[in-house]
């Protein structure tokens, strides 16, 4: 067992495991669902991680333990100018500054490419996430009933 961390960009090789990762980490927490991905194919899944590892606006983070995917970040284009963020960590993983990890190297990667903002929404009663997202430096841009629109001006 490595019983190491390594963060990289994911490649169209991880798709079999990311599904299998955002399957459990949808049945682990009321802020995620998988429901919008159970017909994606592994091969559909290849095919867009692809299109993310090319991309100079869009990317996505994942964060390994023992040969498994425990966490992902995900910066996706939403123009030219700004990307939406998210982060999704392993429940068993929690507490370990995984998300930290991951939240940092998505805005170092943030900043090296033409994006000007990121911006997020999170729900108010997940006050562990929003309080890292204001760590990193995110502010509040609006808010609904349940969520908060943050983001962070690179």
């Amino acid at each position: 067992m490595s019983e190491e961390l390594k963060l990289r960009e994911a490649i169209p090789e991880d798709a079999t495991n990311l599904l299998a990762f955002l399957k459990k980490a949808s049945q682990q927490s009321d802020f995620i669902s998988f429901s919008d991905m159970k017909d994606v194919t592994i091969a559909d899944e290849k095919i867009a991680l692809d299109a993310i590892y090319q991309s100079k606006y869009d990317e996505l983070i994942v964060a390994i333990f023992d040969d498994q995917i425990v966490g992902y970040s995900r910066l996706e284009n939403s123009d030219d100018s700004k990307a939406e963020f998210g982060v999704v960590v392993d429940k068993e993983f929690w507490n370990n500054g995984i998300g930290s990890y991951l939240l940092e190297d998505a805005i170092n990667w943030a900043f090296d490419s033409p994006l000007k903002e990121v911006f997020l929404e999170v729900y108010k009663n997940n006050s562990i996430a929003i309080h890292l997202y204001q760590k990193y430096g995110f502010t509040t841009d609006s808010e609904t009933e349940k969520t908060l629109v943050m983001k962070k001006i690179l």
